[in-house]
């Protein structure tokens, strides 16, 4: 199982492609063609098997990587599999079948395609090429939420592993999800919720500190709740010597004096790296920008901007080579912070209401001049499909299916998916705010104490009292819809129409100027697709979606 390198698709920024084939050892109808471009797919080969493996999992007490993988791993069975903590990927080939598996996080992301000659592709990657297709559903998806949903992809023919999913590829291909992150809830008190939670992040830390084994550490340190706690948690096993916090934006900007306070309080070194208009412009039109979009997009997700100048510079300045970048995703989002509060409400929902809070919240990059229907769209029945397979629609199983259809779809594919920055500047990650143990966790917390992450905060602030304030109980006062009523729709309107002129001006990250001047920018805020007008974008990425989708059509054509 050689490494074939293609001097013709090697990338400037020295990532390579490695054409792989596996097969067993008789010739077989069932042959499947790799092409993995990460350096660290590494070749594995057992009993009546052979594949690839990236990345790690802890698996009875036991540190599993490839190097170990066939002596620990027996059995790649989906009851096994649920019992595998880490972030990895893994390509399994018997004379029968090829098997793809990917974590709970689907941090490492695998995609496959039937072949004109009736064989299978795998890959981890997507770049468009002249005469792929786009699908129209998977291009509105995109448009309106930044990522693409299920199993597909931008591109006719081709899909993606979702979260937590066991992919078999015979004559056909099946998948299956092993682990669902609706479940029932436990009942105990504050104090003893608190004292576990504050006892799993210390053993996934000591974990950490194992994996890391002396290598430098690089800390996105926006201030806030999450990261502070990673940075906390470094310290106090002893990292301080190795770690580099850094922050970006306009000078000046509240995120970045808070994060300077906080580095200065913990004695952590300390980088800033000032953005403005001007560098936007420039980064938006280069070669580097459209290289790394199609890099990190895979189609299935808008490309992450913000960490992308300033870890450019930071791996230019500090000469890094293969450190580990620890951003502080997304223990808030685990910890309740995307629960609305008419979801915790003790009564029985209707899968209509569970659909109708799903759409609104992750649909909404732009705004279509007749409205998304939440029944009749392509969305709309999607987002009901996975909805109706639940009953017996209580409080708690509806804010965990809230949850779970966030984790499986922004989170994974747009939130974790931005570590292809790090990776595309050859540096490594790890996000121990993802660990299983965490999931496992916040899935049996009852809702009234993960709402506006009541029991996160209050945990934090029984770790780390002089960094963290005891938060309030929250309760109905934090709803817009309860506390405005009938009002509430018209002045969620007028505050996003007032933001929309105002934030290209105010915007602390600079990033609007990707538009050189207002002008330009005002005449960006609506567009026509298919004879449907989309308007007032909600945020930056609406206007990256929609370039990048133009991108993917010219490069397809």
């Amino acid at each position: 199982m050689d490494c074939i390198h293609d001097p013709s698709i090697d990338r400037s920024n020295g990532q390579i492609f490695c054409e792989k084939k596996i097969m067993g050892d008789k010739d077989m109808a069932n042959k499947c063609k790799l092409n993995l471009r990460h350096k660290e797919f590494y070749p594995i080969q057992g009993a009546g098997y052979e594949g690839f493996f990236r990345g790690y999992f802890y698996y009875e007490n036991q540190y599993v990587t490839h190097e170990n993988f066939v002596d620990i791993v027996k059995e790649a069975s989906s009851e096994e599999i649920t019992k595998w903590n880490g972030e990895f990927a893994l390509i399994l080939q018997t004379e029968d079948e090829t098997t793809l598996v990917t974590d709970k996080k689907r941090t490492i992301p695998l995609f496959y395609s039937k072949h004109e000659t009736n064989s299978w592709i795998v890959q981890d990657f997507i770049e468009p090429k002249p005469s792929m297709s786009i699908r129209k559903d998977s291009e509105e998806e995109l448009l309106l939420a930044g990522f693409v949903s299920g199993d597909k992809t931008l591109f006719d023919g081709w899909y993606q592993l979702e979260v937590a999913s066991i992919v078999h590829l015979k004559e056909n291909a099946s998948k299956y999800c092993y682990y669902s992150y609706v479940t029932e809830k436990d009942q105990d008190s504050l104090d003893n919720f608190a004292e576990e939670l504050a006892h799993i992040l210390h053993h996934i830390f000591d974990d950490l500190v194992e994996r890391l084994d002396g290598r430098k550490i690089i800390l996105p340190l926006s201030g806030g709740y999450d990261s502070r706690i990673v940075a906390l948690l470094l310290k106090d096993k002893g990292l301080s010597d190795s770690i580099i916090t850094f922050t970006y934006g306009r000078p000046g900007n509240g995120e970045a004096t808070v994060s300077k306070q906080i580095a200065d309080r913990l004695g952590l070194q300390w980088k800033y790296f000032a953005y403005d208009k001007a560098m936007w412009e420039e980064l938006y039109k280069s070669k580097l920008w459209k290289d790394y979009v199609v890099y990190a997009c895979n189609g299935t997700s808008v490309a992450h901007l913000q960490d992308f100048p300033s870890t450019k510079l930071l791996v230019e300045e500090e000469g890094l080579e293969n450190a580990v970048f620890i951003p502080g995703h997304s223990l808030d989002f685990l910890g309740g912070s995307h629960l609305p509060y008419e979801a915790i409400l003790d009564k029985e929902f209707t899968s209509q209401e569970v659909v109708d809070f799903i759409i609104p919240k992750h649909f909404r990059l732009w705004q279509l001049e007749n409205g998304l229907s939440h029944t009749t769209s392509d969305i709309g029945k999607s987002v009901t499909k996975d909805v109706s397979s639940y009953k017996t629609l209580t409080n708690e199983r509806v804010t965990s299916i809230i949850d779970e259809w966030n984790w499986k779809e922004r989170q994974a594919k747009f939130i974790i998916n931005s570590v292809r920055v790090y990776e595309y500047f050859d540096q490594d990650w790890t996000l121990p705010l993802w660990d299983d143990r965490l999931i496992y966790f916040f899935s049996k917390i009852p809702a009234d104490l993960k709402y506006k992450k009541y029991l996160y905060d209050f945990a934090l602030h029984k770790m780390y009292p002089d960094f963290y304030p005891l938060p309030p109980k929250p309760g109905a006062e934090n709803s817009l819809k309860n506390k405005y009523g009938v009002l509430y729709p018209l002045l969620r309107k007028v505050y996003r129409k007032r933001k929309l002129y105002r934030q290209y001006f105010e915007e602390p990250m600079e990033w609007y100027g990707i538009y050189p001047t207002y002008k330009q920018y005002k005449q960006s805020l609506s567009f026509k697709r298919n004879g449907t007008k989309y308007t007032h974008p909600y945020n930056i990425n609406a206007f990256i979606a929609k370039d990048m989708i133009q991108m993917m059509k010219e490069l397809a054509k």
